[in-house]
C-alpha cells in the first residue's frame, strides 16, 4: 500500500499547502554500460542507457583531462569515473568526506569491481583500527592490488603528517604513486578552510612526484574554472567541466498548516466585536475575511491576535498522527528533526503508538551505535523498518534507496541542509512519485510562517549556499610551506618564497627553520579543526553511574558546551569542565536538567531564579523544561574574538560567558503601513559561571576607522543587511563573513572577520556588493534572515518599526 499524504490529511481534518514538482531526468546517450564493460552485462546497471554527462566525462577522461562534474543528487557521477577507471586499467584513490558515505560508496563499488574480477579496499583511521595488526598488513597488501581505494582526506593528511616525520611511518602515502586517478567526491561538503587544505595536500604531493588525473565530483560548486585552473597548476593537465540535470522523480510538498482551520477562522471573528479598531494592518484584516488568504496566513494571524490579548490558538498538528500510517507504507519515511532529543522523544512516542509494530520503527544518530545505524540501514533496504528518525546522520550522501517520502519536523537553518534532506529520497526510476511534508514544530518554522506562507515559498526558493575553492586562499600555503620546513631532509622539499614569506610574517619560521611556534602549529593542523587530533571526552553523569557520549570537537566545547549551556544532542546541562594549564578542555560533564541538578550548582541556580523573575514580569508560568522544549528558552556562549586585522592570520577565541535567551508565549504586534508584525519580548540572562577553555586558528580580518558620529546600533542593522544580500544576491552563507563594532572612547571601529578561512574578505568585490546593497529592495523573509544573522539588529529593526 502506498500511502497518499494529501488524502490522509483530509481524511484527518488537516488544512495544508501543497506544491507538485515535476520529475526531471538527464537525457539520455545511446549508448548502454554493458556496451562499454562488457562485464556488467548480468547486473542491472549493464542494461540502462548512460547519461549524456556520463559519457561526455568518460570521453574527458580518456582524453587524459582533469574532470570537473557538476551534476545533481541520483545522477550517476560515481558511474562516470568508474567507467573510465575499469576501462582503462587506471586505478583509483576517492576521497570522500565522510566515514558514512565512504562505507555506503564502499558496497556499491565492491559490487562493481567484483563482476570485474577486481578487488577495491576501504583505508581509514576505523577501518585499520578494525582489522588489528594482521589485518592491516593485508590491507597494505591489498593497496598493491586493488583497482579502487576509498578513503577520506583527514586520514590522508595524518598519513602525511607521519610520511613527512619519516617515510617509514606512511601507510597510504607511500602507495599513491600506483594511482592514477584521484577522485574527490561531494566536495560541497567541505568548508573553505577544509577545501584550502585539500588544494595544499595535492600541492606538496605534486612536488613529491605524484601528479594523477583528477575527477573532481560536486553538485554547487560556484567557480569551476577557477577548480579547473588549480588542477592545472598542480598536474599539468588542462580540465573539462561537465554538467549534468539531476535525477528525481515527480514529488509533492506539503506544508502543514493546522487542523479545521476554517473553524478557527470563523471563531476568531465571533470573538473580535470590532475589526477595524483591533489595532492590525490590512494583511491581518484581509486574511480573517478571507478564508484562501486565512489558509496561507494562519500563523501570522493567530499570532497577531495573540499578541493583542485576543483567545486564539496556534494552528495544531500532531506529527504522530501521520507517522503512524506511514508505518504501514510499502516505501521507507526519513523523519529529520533539530536534535536528538527530538529524534529519540519522536522514535519512544511512536513506538508506544504503534504497539506490535514498534519495530518497524528506528533512530539514526550519532549517539547509536555503528552496529544499531547499519541494522536500521539493512533493515530500511530489506523492507522491515518503515520510519526512519534522525537529526542529521543520514543526511550525507547515505543511498537506502526505497525512501519515498521526508518528512520535516522542523526546518534546519540553512537551505542546504534542507536540499540534502531532500535528496535522500526517490532514488530508483521504480518509485511513481516522492513526498516532503513540512511539520511545523520549532520556535524557528513558526518565525517563517508567522510572515506567510510566500515567506516559506521563498526560503525553501533560495539557491544554494555555494560552494567555494578560492585559489589564493592563504589557508594552503600555511600547510604546504610548514609541510616542507618540518619535513625530513630526504624528502628533498624546500618552500618557495611566497610560502617563507608568509610563515615568517606569522612567526612560524625564522630563516628557513620552523620556530617552536611553527612546530606547535603543525602539531594542532588537522583537517576538521585545529587542535590535537582526537575531540574532547563527553560524560553524562546520572544515579546510574557514568555514560560516554560522542567526543565533542574543541570548538564545540568552546563556542557551545561551557558550564550552564544545554547539550542539544543529549538534552541535559553541561556542568563542569576539566582543562589543562594551557586550558585545553578534556573533559565535559552533564547533568539532568532537574531542580536537584540546577539547586546543586550556584550558576545555574542564580540563572534558574532569574528565569522565574522575568517569567512573572511578563505574566508566564516557569516551566524551564517546556520553554527549553518549545524554543523559548536556549543557552548561548558569548565568546571574546581576536580576529586578524591586516588579512590573513591568527584568530583566537575564547568564551567570556554563558547566557540563557528566554523570548515569551505571549507576542506583540507593531503594524507599519499595511503590514502587520508580530515578534516576541526577549530577554537575556546572565549564567555566572566559570568558563574554560580556548581555540585558535588562522583565518582572515580586517580593522576599519569608521566616522565618530556613525549611530553603531544602526551601523549593526545595515551589517546584517549586508549579510542578507550578500545571502540572497550573491548565494553566500550567513555564516561566512562576520562582524564586530565597537566603540574605544572617541573611536569607533569595524572588524570584518571569517570564522572559516575562505579568503572572501580579500576576494569580493565591495563595490559591487554595495551597489547590490543600494538596489536591494528587502521583503518579509529578510526579517527572519536579520533575526537568524543577528538579534540585536533584529532588535533595532523592531524599534524603528521595520521601515527602510
Amino acid at each position: 500500500m502506498v500511502v497518499d499524504t494529501g488524502q490522509l490529511l483530509e481524511a484527518l481534518g488537516y488544512s495544508y499547502y501543497r506544491v507538485d514538482e515535476p520529475g526531471s531526468e538527464p537525457p539520455r546517450a545511446g549508448v548502454r554500460f554493458a556496451d562499454l564493460l562488457p562485464q556488467l552485462a548480468g547486473a542491472p546497471v549493464g542494461s540502462e542507457l548512460l547519461y549524456e554527462h556520463q559519457l561526455e566525462a568518460l570521453a574527458r577522461l580518456e582524453e587524459g583531462k582533469n574532470l570537473v562534474l557538476i551534476a545533481g543528487t541520483g545522477s550517476g557521477k560515481t558511474e562516470a569515473w568508474f567507467l573510465y577507471a575499469a576501462r582503462r586499467g587506471v586505478r583509483a584513490l576517492a576521497l570522500y568526506p565522510t566515514l558514512a558515505l565512504a562505507n555506503d560508496q564502499v558496497q556499491r563499488l565492491s559490487a562493481y569491481c567484483s563482476l570485474l574480477g577486481a578487488e577495491m579496499v576501504q583505508v581509514d583511521a576505523p577501518s585499520l583500527q578494525a582489522a588489528g595488526g594482521a589485518g592491516r598488513r593485508a590491507v597494505r597488501e591489498k593497496l598493491g592490488r586493488a583497482l579502487v581505494v576509498a578513503s577520506n582526506p583527514a586520514f590522508l593528511m595524518q598519513d602525511l603528517k607521519r610520511y613527512a616525520s619519516s617515510p617509514s611511518k606512511g601507510f597510504l602515502v607511500p602507495a599513491l604513486h600506483r594511482f592514477g586517478l584521484l577522485v574527490l567526491d561531494e566536495l560541497d561538503f567541505y568548508s573553505p578552510r577544509e577545501l584550502a587544505l585539500i588544494v595544499g595536500m595535492l600541492r606538496v604531493l605534486a612536488e613529491m612526484g605524484w601528479k594523477p588525473q583528477v575527477a573532481v565530483l560536486t553538485a554547487t560548486l560556484s567557480n569551476p574554472e577557477e577548480m579547473g585552473e588549480i588542477l592545472r597548476e598542480i598536474n599539468g593537465r588542462e580540465a573539462a567541466i561537465v554538467r549534468g540535470e539531476p535525477f528525481r522523480v515527480p514529488n509533492r510538498l506539503y506544508v502543514v498548516l493546522g487542523r479545521d482551520l476554517e473553524k478557527v477562522r470563523t471563531l476568531l471573528l465571533q470573538r473580535i466585536r470590532d475589526l477595524d479598531k483591533l489595532g492590525v494592518g490590512e494583511d491581518v484584516k484581509r486574511a480573517l475575511l478571507d478564508p484562501e488568504e486565512f489558509r496561507k496566513n494562519a500563523y501570522k494571524v493567530v499570532m497577531a491576535l495573540r499578541a493583542l490579548g485576543v483567545e486564539a490558538d496556534l494552528p495544531h498538528a500532531d506529527p504522530l498522527e501521520l507517522l503512524a500510517r506511514y508505518a504501514e507504507d510499502d516505501g521507507v519515511t526519513l523523519v529529520f528533526t533539530r536534535s536528538v532529543g527530538a529524534a529519540e522523544e519522536v522514535a519512544r512516542k511512536l513506538r508506544q503508538r504503534l504497539g506490535p509494530l514498534a519495530e518497524r520503527v528506528a533512530v539514526h544518530h550519532h549517539l547509536v551505535s555503528k552496529e544499531e545505524r547499519k541494522r536500521a540501514e539493512e533493515g530500511a533496504r530489506l523492507g522491515t523498518v518503515k520510519v526512519i528518525v534522525t537529526p542529521r546522520t543520514l543526511v550525507q550522501g547515505i543511498d537506502i534507496g526505497t525512501v519515498v517520502r521526508v518528512v520535516h519536523l522542523g526546518l534546519p537553518d540553512d537551505v542546504r541542509e534542507f536540499w540534502q534532506r531532500e535528496g535522500r529520497k526517490g532514488r530508483r526510476r521504480s518509485i511513481p512519485f516522492t513526498e516532503t511534508v513540512i511539520v511545523p514544530y520549532t520556535r524557528w518554522d513558526r518565525e517563517l510562517l508567522g510572515r506567510g506562507l510566500e515567506a516559506l515559498a521563498k526560503w525553501v526558493g533560495l539557491p544554494l549556499e555555494k560552494t567555494l575553492v578560492n585559489r589564493g586562499n592563504k589557508y594552503s600555503l600555511l600547510f604546504s610551506g610548514l609541510f616542507k620546513l618540518v619535513s625530513t631532509r630526504a624528502l628533498g622539499l624546500k618552500p618557495t618564497e611566497e610560502e617563507l614569506k608568509l610563515l615568517r610574517e606569522l612567526g612560524l619560521a625564522k630563516g628557513a627553520e620552523p620556530t617552536a611556534r611553527g612546530r606547535r602549529v603543525w602539531r594542532m593542523l588537522n583537517f576538521y579543526e585545529f587542535g590535537p587530533p582526537y575531540g574532547v571526552k563527553r560524560v553524562k553523569v546520572s544515579e546510574g553511574g557514568l555514560e560516554y557520549l560522542q567526543e565533542a570537537s574543541h570548538v564545540d566545547v568552546v563556542e557551545k558546551l561551557q558550564p550552564g549551556c544545554f547539550d542539544y544532542t543529549s538534552d541535559f546541562f553541561v556542568t563542569n569542565l576539566r582543562a589543562t594549564k594551557s586550558r585545553w578542555v578534556t573533559l565535559v560533564e552533564e547533568r539532568r536538567p532537574t531542580l536537584q541538578t540546577i539547586y546543586e550548582h550556584e550558576f545555574l541556580a542564580a540563572a534558574y531564579e532569574e528565569y522565574r523573575r522575568v517569567k512573572a514580569q511578563w505574566g508566564e508560568e516557569s516551566d524551564l523544561w517546556r520553554d527549553y522544549v518549545r524554543g523559548l528558552l536556549r543557552s548561548e556562549v558569548i565568546c571574546t574574538m581576536h580576529p586578524p586585522t591586516s588579512g590573513f592570520g591568527l584568530y583566537l577565541e575564547v568564551p567570556y560567558k554563558v547566557v540563557w535567551i528566554v523570548d515569551g508565549e505571549s507576542l506583540r504586534v507593531k503594524v507599519a503601513g499595511e503590514r502587520t508584525y508580530v515578534y516576541r519580548p526577549r530577554r537575556v540572562i546572565d549564567v555566572p559561571s566559570a568558563t574554560m577553555g580556548r581555540y585558535e586558528d588562522y583565518s582572515y580580518g580586517r580593522l576599519y576607522e569608521l566616522d565618530p558620529s556613525i549611530d553603531l546600533e544602526l551601523a549593526r542593522l545595515g551589517l546584517a543587511l549586508v549579510k542578507v544580500v550578500l545571502r540572497r544576491v550573491f548565494s553566500i552563507g550567513l555564516k561566512r563573513i562576520s562582524y564586530d563594532l565597537s566603540a574605544v572612547g572617541s573611536r569607533k571601529v569595524l572588524v570584518l572577520f571569517e570564522d572559516d578561512a575562505a579568503g572572501l574578505i580579500e576576494k569580493l568585490d565591495w563595490l559591487e556588493v554595495r551597489r547590490a546593497v543600494e538596489r536591494y529592495e528587502p521583503d518579509e523573509l529578510d526579517e527572519v534572515l536579520v533575526e537568524q544573522v543577528d538579534d540585536l539588529a533584529y532588535a533595532k529593526l523592531v524599534g524603528i518599526g521595520f521601515r527602510g
